[in-house]
């Protein structure tokens, strides 16, 4: 079964902000997600263990701040954010 990818608002604009050819880089390896998230995806320490927060990372300079849904297969994509600013909001 294949995870659908939902984008806030906020991560629409982080992706707007990048030129297109990362925003498309960033985008193709989300979508590589989909598939099965887990061997690829890194848990936050100091979220909560019944709705953890995850960190893809895409490159060596961005990450992707992400919570995965099991149950209705779907990765809820809050924020992408170069590396050096991606944890200070989460």
């Amino acid at each position: 079964m294949k995870y659908r990818l939902e984008y806030t608002a906020r991560a629409r604009k982080d992706l707007q902000k990048l030129d297109r050819n990362t925003a498309q880089r960033i985008i193709r390896a989300l979508h590589g997600l989909t598939e099965d998230p887990y061997p690829q995806v890194k848990k936050l320490k100091g979220t909560p263990s019944g709705h953890p927060v995850y960190t893809f990372r895409i490159g060596l300079r961005y990450r992707a701040i992400l919570s995965v849904h099991d149950l209705v297969l779907i990765i809820h994509v809050p924020g992408i954010e170069d590396r050096k600013q991606a944890y200070r909001d989460f």
